[in-house]
């Protein structure tokens, strides 16, 4: 191991550093807590120590003929913001505040209780709860497949909950804004599409119920050269024998719905079972 690992910090925009408390590091954004509210910003680093020698060069702007990290940086917050914008006020979503601001960053409602993963990894809910998240997620699901976005990355990490213990839809930094006359068939250009969110569905689905991570994973090359994503065969994915909901799990998996609001009304109707 390296004695004098390389030191980085998170910088701003305008060069100074992060002070602000982190909760949520993602690939191309950080989100920091300003207050009572959860902004996420550019994520920009800059080193600071190489080999136990600190560096005292700091600046942004890269020297003549080097890359420059932050255009697309910007882009990434600005398409994210975008698409916020497309879905708008909503229950089942995380509140934004400054869609009206062309500032690279997006302002949001701070949720205390966190994301769904760390608290499943705390607490096992009552199925009633369990049922309830689950009916939240597809309804929202089913809102945002109306306003022509695909998801793509449906996480248990990326629901957070509020102080009722609702869930929100957060972070929509790999989700597509697809034209709004889409029929809703076929995907966007990486092979994303309404079925594989319902597939990403299924997965937190199993999290919630067996309290176990399972991962759907469309980015595997599943003896498919030069596909972006493919859908993962069944065997790639945990059993569902004896699982309470594991027929929905199942048809979530083999794309045994053609929208979300097939989803819906079949965990309603567990409901009244």
């Amino acid at each position: 191991m390296d004695p004098y690992p390389v030191k980085t910090e998170f910088r701003h925009l305008n060069n100074t550093r992060v002070v602000e408390k982190i909760v949520g590091i993602g690939g191309t954004g950080i989100v920091i807590q300003q207050g009572r509210y959860a902004v996420k910003i550019p994520r920009i680093s800059r080193v600071i120590e190489r080999d136990g020698i600190p560096v005292t060069k700091g600046r942004l702007t890269p020297e003549e003929g080097n890359y420059d990290e932050r255009p697309p940086l910007i882009r990434e917050i600005e398409a994210e913001k975008e698409i916020y914008r497309r879905l708008g006020d909503h229950p089942g979503i995380l509140r934004c505040y400054n869609l009206s601001s062309s500032h690279p960053s997006i302002q949001m409602e701070l949720m205390k209780n966190g994301d769904l993963r760390h608290y499943l990894d705390q607490t096992r809910p009552a199925r009633n709860q369990q049922l309830s998240w689950l009916i939240q997620m597809a309804n929202t699901l089913a809102y945002i497949h109306h306003q022509r976005v695909v998801v793509s990355d449906i996480r248990s990490d990326n629901l957070l909950l509020d102080d009722n213990l609702d869930l929100k839809f957060a972070d929509f930094g790999n989700s597509t804004l697809m034209p709004l006359d889409w029929d809703l068939c076929g995907g966007d250009d990486l092979g994303y599409s309404i079925l594989t969110d319902i597939g990403q569905f299924g997965a937190v689905m199993f999290e919630i119920v067996v309290g176990h991570k399972c991962e759907f994973d469309v980015l595997h090359d599943w003896n498919k050269p030069g596909d972006p994503t493919s859908w993962p065969p069944r065997d790639s994915l945990p059993s569902t024998t004896g699982m309470w909901l594991g027929h929905i799990v199942e048809k979530c998996w083999t794309q045994g719905y053609k929208d979300a609001n097939d989803l819906v009304s079949e965990l309603e109707e567990e409901v009244l079972r």
